[in-house]
């Protein structure tokens, strides 16, 4: 059963959007400024993961 630990909002920024990652987040799975994020897709499910 998956657990829902925290939400954010989508803003924009120029053309782009963003996402802010809640600390929460950030400390679960030890993210921190220059560390690179992967978004991966399985089964119509989006996940983040830290690649390094």
């Amino acid at each position: 059963m998956q657990q829902l630990i925290e939400v954010t909002h989508v803003s924009r920024r120029g053309s782009s959007i963003r996402i802010t990652i809640p600390k929460k987040v950030q400390e679960k799975l030890g993210v921190k400024e220059e560390d690179i994020l992967g978004f991966y897709e399985e089964d119509g499910i989006v996940l983040l993961r830290k690649i390094n």
